[in-house]
């Protein structure tokens, strides 16, 4: 499936602590490397496009579909890919192949190459770049608690990105 760089995502976001580390690892990996900075995120849904106002309703309604839960963060890897260069792996739980299977159903969407990840630094970089980074590291999170589920919108041609708007999830 061809990427539509001018879309709309489902994402859910690190509480305020993890954050900011996350948000800091994004900012010093942009700032060496030249790479586009974004805020910290794990996109549940993405690509999509609609009347914002649809969307939001669609979004508000799958936010009492679901449940809060804990997403669990694993190891740092990388792939030869723009949007997927340098990235934490997620664990594909079973509260999270849910909230994926219900969002998928609410905004009529169907994507099999899903890889649940939180990405670190977006480019073009050779692997050597990328395993080094890795041995430098350090500490990251090692879980998510997710309360909330943000309609963000993307514009992959500028390197922008925007949540329109936020919704808790029940609890």
């Amino acid at each position: 499936m061809k990427r539509n760089p001018n879309s709309y995502s489902l994402w859910f976001m690190p509480c305020k602590e993890q954050n900011i580390i996350l948000e800091n690892k994004i900012e010093t990996l942009a700032n060496q490397y030249g790479g586009p900075k974004f805020v910290p995120h794990i996109t549940l849904l993405g690509g999509f496009v609609d009347d914002e106002s649809i969307l939001l309703k669609k979004t508000e309604d799958l936010s009492k579909k679901i449940r809060s839960f804990e997403i669990i963060l694993d190891q740092v890897r990388y792939l030869n890919e723009f949007f997927r260069s340098l990235f934490i792996e997620i664990k594909f739980s079973e509260e999270l192949k849910l909230a994926r299977n219900t969002a998928a159903k609410e905004f009529r969407w169907e994507d099999k190459n899903y890889i649940p990840h939180l990405s670190l630094m977006y480019g073009n970089y050779n692997n050597q770049i990328k395993t080094d980074i890795i041995k430098t590291m350090g500490t990251l999170p090692r879980y998510l608690k997710v309360n909330k589920i943000h309609l963000a919108h993307n514009d992959e041609i500028n390197f922008k990105w925007k949540v329109i708007e936020s919704f808790k999830i029940n609890n």
